[in-house]
């Protein structure tokens, strides 16, 4: 129906036109206006055009109403404030399209993925190997995975990666504190040092390593060979832990890509002197970092990349006083080549603290491959672990922070997910434990699979009552009378369907996956209070079997929306 009326309006404006070649046309895009008494839809369209046909935008929506040729569930149209064209529907004239939502299923909504869709590389969590993930990895992890699962729904070939960062003196870090404990394990007396990892988790993996490894030979290692002997074992059991929490809240990864594959593979090298050859890159000293004084501060000479060419407000080092690379030209690399890879579109998620890293890296892929705000950066603000108002305390398996998992054991991945997805990335999220685990309206995932469960409780008992089989099944649709479905209740669940494809187009278009999130809230509380003033099953038979239809469509959508949000949809609650 909405495009059939945004089809009635480009086909008015083209006419209306016809006499003006070089007057731009207009965007048609109707909306729903909040107040019924405004109509079905409203359209925006006369008032860009007054400065260019100089005719007041009432005059100009009339000339539209004067051409336009509505389809014919139109009922009237007219002209509001300074010239909005407000279109009312007859009654239960959109109803007909539950049908659709039903013969689509899963689908609904939905675009398939062409051969020739946008090849999007969606970069998340890539959480440091050093240790298991904690709930703002987690927050990050289902804000990256939603938002996969809503390009996909709209057309576009995803790829999920994670960057493992397997260099760096981090991984030196892990080494040594999991060889301090596989001395503890055998027996001798340790001073553990304050930068070292000191969760349950590194006492796990000592324990594995002196399975497979010689204890007496590696004591007779130099610290730099033991290092090396112990990092990547050490490594692969982190990457296994983090891969058993992702898969714990129904995670999946396309792709793994190691940041030490990168260094060995010489592309980090290649690149720096790809920036040498195209002139980008000089030997410089950098000033003192702003915003706060530097006594002992000393300017060095460094291999710089020219980012303030490119928009960033200084230039940046891709290499260090001994001659190894920086993260940053690690990092620059590492999105080449994504781009060698043949993405068209390149969007990590990080976590709000990187916020001062982005401008730089998208100032080197400026350089590189001459695009503008690439990569798309979702930067996703942190989680405040409560229970009962009260901050919750360090874990013992991380030793610094509560991990992922402990939480995902307590409240479950639904709940987990969902929560994590009720507030803009943007704003800092306020977890509570004991409120993720109520059943009741204040819990959002429990008051919209309870919507789902309640709608299925219904359709069970509408066939003990003797409801065709087939009509429950969703299978004897199409001589269904859905004209009766004329009350509030009914109209306002119907218009809030329709709004599902357009839903998922704005959270691809705006990188907000939150917003199917809010939609299915708002789907749910409709379906409540439809319910609660009206019957589904009665002894009319036309307006039972045109319910029934209606409760169906809704228990579709809400399980697409769920479906999105990676959150399920139990039958019974």
């Amino acid at each position: 129906m909405k495009q059939a009326l945004e089809q009635a309006l480009q086909q008015a404006l083209e006419t209306l036109l016809a006499e003006h070649p070089d007057a731009p046309m207009p965007p048609v895009a109707l909306n729903r206006p909040k107040q019924k008494d405004h109509g079905d839809y409203a359209a925006n369209i006369a008032m860009p055009l007054a400065r260019v046909l100089k005719r007041s935008p009432q005059q100009i929506a009339a000339s539209i109403l004067d051409v336009v040729i509505w389809p014919e569930a139109v009922e009237h149209a007219d002209i509001a404030g300074p010239g909005f064209i407000n279109i009312r529907l007859k009654q239960a004239s959109e109803a007909s399209a539950l049908k659709t939502i039903i013969q689509s299923g899963v689908q609904y909504g939905r675009i398939a993925v062409a051969d020739d869709a946008e090849k999007v590389n969606l970069e998340f969590v890539s959480a440091n190997p050093t240790g298991p993930m904690h709930v703002g990895h987690g927050r990050g992890a289902v804000v990256g995975d939603a938002l996969a699962n809503v390009l996909m729904a709209v057309g576009h070939n995803v790829q999920r990666e994670y960057y493992i960062n397997d260099a760096g003196a981090q991984i030196g870090v892990l080494a040594n504190s999991v060889w301090l404990r596989m001395q503890e394990l055998e027996g001798e007396k340790i001073d553990f040092p304050e930068g070292a990892y000191p969760g349950e988790y590194i006492v796990q993996i000592a324990r594995e390593l002196l399975q497979k490894h010689d204890y007496k030979t590696l004591s007779l290692l130099s610290d730099d060979e033991r290092t090396q002997a112990i990092s990547q074992d050490a490594i692969d059991g982190n990457m296994s832990m983090i891969r058993e929490d992702l898969a714990a809240i129904g995670i999946k990864f396309d792709f793994f890509f190691s940041e030490q594959g990168l260094h060995r593979s010489g592309r980090v090298q290649a690149l720096i002197e790809q920036l040498r050859a195209d002139g980008v890159v000089y030997k410089g000293v950098l000033p003192p970092p702003k915003g706060k004084e530097v006594s002992d501060y000393t300017p060095v000479e460094q291999l710089l990349f020219r980012t303030t060419d490119f928009g960033d407000d200084v230039d940046r080092p891709l290499a260090k006083q001994d001659g190894t690379a920086t993260y940053f030209a690690a990092d620059i690399a590492y999105h080449f080549d994504k781009h060698q890879r043949g993405f068209d579109r390149m969007i990590d998620v990080w976590g709000a603290d990187h916020g001062g890293y982005v401008t730089r890296v998208q100032a080197a892929m400026k350089a590189l491959i001459q695009t503008e705000a690439q990569p798309d950066v979702i930067l996703v603000q942190m989680v405040n672990l409560t229970r009962d108002g009260k901050p919750v305390k360090m874990s013992k398996r991380a030793g610094t922070f509560v991990t992922l998992r402990e939480v995902v054991d307590e409240v479950g991945s639904d709940a987990v997910r969902f929560n994590f997805m009720t507030r803009r990335v943007e704003s800092q999220l306020d977890f509570d434990l004991e409120a993720a685990k109520k059943k009741n309206d204040e819990n959002p995932v429990y008051y919209v699979q309870y919507a789902y469960a309640r709608i299925q409780a219904i359709l069970r008992k509408a066939l003990d009552e003797g409801v065709d089989a087939e009509l429950i099944n969703g299978n004897a649709i199409e001589n269904i009378d859905v004209s009766v479905l004329t009350a509030d209740e009914e109209q306002r669940l119907i218009a809030q369907l329709l709004a599902y494809p357009d839903t998922l187009k704005k959270a691809a278009e705006r990188l907000e996956p939150y917003r199917v999130a809010t939609y299915v809230m708002r789907l749910a509380a409709d379906f409540h209070s439809f319910y609660h003033k009206n019957r589904v099953v009665s002894e009319d038979t036309t307006l039972t079997a045109a319910r029934v239809l209606l409760i169906r469509s809704v228990a579709q959508v809400i399980g697409n929306g769920l479906s999105i949000l990676g959150v399920s949809t139990p039958e019974r609650m």
